[in-house]
């Protein structure tokens, strides 16, 4: 008996043609991501070495501060505003903080508002707008410059020449968040610097509102507890202004008064109603004539109250008077000659 071997196949696997290529195309994507990440490594530490060389090169003393430039400032010292801002010579001028260096000058008192920049390589320019003063304020026995927008720039020692006085009642509040009678030496580094309180800040307004010819003939003003203002020409005439309110309305009034009334013995001028305007004389006007009273005014018509030792006669003078002046008055105004 016979036993049969197995046949072993005769094929044999022949090793594809593809696969060389296939291969030699996997090492040339291979080696060409490698150059690229090799590029980019060398692209990215140059980036890096570059950017290190303009920050050193931004902070090196090349680009310091140098040269600090002030304008628009009068009152103040350039060096008080450099000193004011924050920023010394020597600086880098890349990290100065401009809003920072703003901030500060708007905190000076002086300082209306303020401009801040950059000019390469080496200088810092500051644009200075300053307050404007406007009056100063007596409070007790403390005296202090005010602004224009209300904001107290100084203590004063006096008031100079061509300067407003206004003067405070005793319990008026001078600052705000000042209690009312308390005196501002108890608080004066935290004084200057600080806005008046609102009644001081609408009689201040009326002060500003004011044309030259007026102001010129204002000596002082006077606010009252309850915050009634007053005005004291350089006559010695006071004008009972009232409460800082229609305030172009009286001051047309005391305007239209003093152009067309006399002004001779004048004691007060009462605008409390600017269409109502009053006018009372001291004693000893008897005799006053308009015509002889209102030198240099050609055209302008004027009103002159009487006195007499009789209480009747007096009476009748003071109603002649008044007649006179509300005929000689504006259109915009009508004003009444008392006698007191």
């Amino acid at each position: 008996m016979s036993t049969s071997t197995p046949v072993r196949s005769s094929t044999k696997v022949v090793a594809s043609q593809v696969e060389p290529r296939i291969v030699d195309r996997r090492r040339t994507v291979q080696l060409v991501a490698r150059r690229r990440r090799h590029r980019m490594q060398i692209a990215l530490v140059a980036v890096v070495l570059l950017v290190a060389a303009a920050v050193g090169l931004v902070l090196s003393p090349v680009f310091a501060v140098q040269k600090i430039t002030v304008s628009g400032q009068s009152r103040l010292e350039e060096t008080a505003v450099v000193a004011g801002s924050g920023v010394a010579i020597g600086d880098h001028l890349v990290a100065v903080d401009l809003p920072a260096a703003r901030s500060a000058l708007m905190n000076m008192p002086w300082v209306a508002s303020a401009h801040v920049e950059r000019k390469w390589p080496h200088t810092l320019l500051f644009k200075i707008t300053e307050q404007q003063p406007a009056a100063v304020v007596r409070a007790g026995q403390d005296l202090v410059l005010v602004s224009s927008t209300g904001r107290i720039l100084q203590r004063e020692e006096k008031v100079g020449a061509g300067q407003l006085l206004l003067e405070l009642d005793g319990t008026m509040q001078l600052a705000q968040g000042t209690p009312p009678g308390t005196p501002s030496s108890q608080s004066d580094e935290g004084l200057i610097g600080t806005s008046v309180s609102s009644e001081v800040s609408q009689a201040i307004g009326v002060l500003e509102a004011m044309g030259e010819s007026l102001r010129s003939e204002i000596g002082s003003a006077r606010l009252s507890r309850v915050g009634a203002l007053s005005l004291e020409l350089t006559d010695g005439t006071e004008v009972l202004f009232g409460p800082p309110e229609d305030v172009a309305a009286k001051l047309l009034a005391v305007e239209s008064v003093l152009n067309q009334v006399v002004r001779e013995c004048m004691k007060t001028l009462d605008v409390r109603e600017p269409t109502r305007a009053a006018v009372s004389r001291g004693p000893g006007c008897a005799g006053i004539s308009p015509a002889s009273s209102s030198k240099g005014k050609s055209g302008s018509s004027s009103a002159a109250g009487t006195q007499s030792s009789s209480a009747g006669t007096g009476t009748k003078g003071s109603s002649a008077s008044t007649q006179s002046a509300n005929q000689s008055a504006s259109s915009s105004a009508s004003v009444g000659d008392s006698e007191n």
